[in-house]
């Protein structure tokens, strides 16, 4: 059974970033009406391994989604191999169920660059100018975000929230340019690194590996005991991370459905 303590001292201290973070004897519901259009910060997370039925989750969710303008009912599952019940009740109604593979990795874990020849040069953002956020914007989309005010809302929620809170972010340079990048978040001793993506036309070349190190290393330095991030459970970025000496311990359940159906 994996411990994923670490993980939910790091999401907890997340979520009291936002406006209203409500903690109930499952989880929390957490709302933020400065961005309706964003799931992060407008969702119930169900950490207990308690059995805990929809309805008094729901209970709690619908009528924060509806205070902060949020159009949508989004469900966080922390330890779904205790929630089945949950689970299929939200499968049962019609729900999408998503599954995202947790892996973790400490400094010492971490193994040297394999074979593949690294091209460009890893470094941190110092400045959040235009040229950032245009390349933050267009990687974003590479993500399946193209609503203009669901775009306009992350960036808002980046520079007012996120970047304040100690999110660093770091990108490799290629020919002058920003081929790649990513971001690592440390809070509560814990670091997790998200948003690591790679533009068109300079995938495979170990730009996400070097990334990822890189992020790991800082967070060391930072003083995280260990960092997480979330995989696709069958997707190619997993191998990646597999390589890098991250190692697979769990799985989150979730789902996003329509606020009032």
């Amino acid at each position: 059974m994996a411990d994923l303590e670490p993980l939910l001292r790091f999401w907890r201290a997340l979520d009291d970033l936002f406006e209203r973070s409500e903690a109930l004897w499952w989880g929390a519901v957490v709302s933020d009406a400065r961005f309706p259009a964003i799931q992060e910060p407008n969702y119930a997370r169900v950490e207990t391994r308690q059995p805990v039925r929809l309805e008094e989750i729901e209970g709690s969710l619908l009528p924060a989604m509806r205070a902060s303008g949020s159009e949508r009912s989004h469900v966080v599952v922390f330890h779904p191999e205790d929630q089945t019940d949950l689970i299929v009740a939200a499968s049962t109604r019609g729900e999408r169920i998503v599954w995202d593979m947790v892996m973790v990795a400490t400094g010492r874990e971490v193994e040297p660059m394999g074979e593949v020849e690294p091209m460009g040069e890893v470094t941190e953002v110092s400045a959040f100018d235009g040229r950032f956020w245009s390349d933050h914007r267009a990687s974003a989309r590479l993500f399946d975000i193209s609503d203009a005010d669901t775009l306009d809302q992350m960036q808002t929620m980046e520079r007012d929230v996120l970047i304040p809170a100690g999110r660093r972010w770091f990108s490799v340079i290629d020919g002058g340019r920003r081929v790649a990048l990513a971001a690592l978040l440390v809070l509560e001793g814990t670091g997790f690194v998200d948003h690591v993506v790679t533009f068109p036309g300079a995938r495979r070349r170990g730009h996400a590996e070097m990334l990822t190190r890189r992020c790991v290393s800082e967070a060391t330095s930072m003083g995280a005991d260990s960092v997480y991030l979330l995989a696709e459970p069958d997707g190619g970025a997993a191998r990646i991370y597999d390589r890098i000496g991250f190692e697979r311990v769990a799985h989150l359940a979730s789902w996003l459905a329509p606020r009032d159906p």
